[in-house]
């Protein structure tokens, strides 16, 4: 899975269908972060089955 977050933000973003997927100006990772928060959105994606 591919985590990522805006430059000086602390929230991650996990589904590439969230509306608030970094496309610019962002750290990408391939591990689960240790630090941050996870989006809200992306959390609701995940658990309704709905995150690509």
């Amino acid at each position: 899975m591919t985590y990522r977050k805006r430059e000086g933000n602390d929230t991650w973003h996990f589904c590439k269908n969230c509306s608030n997927w970094p496309t610019s100006g962002y750290k990408e990772q391939n591990t689960k972060p240790t630090t941050g928060e996870f989006c809200n959105e992306c959390q609701a994606k995940q658990k309704a089955g709905n995150c690509s």
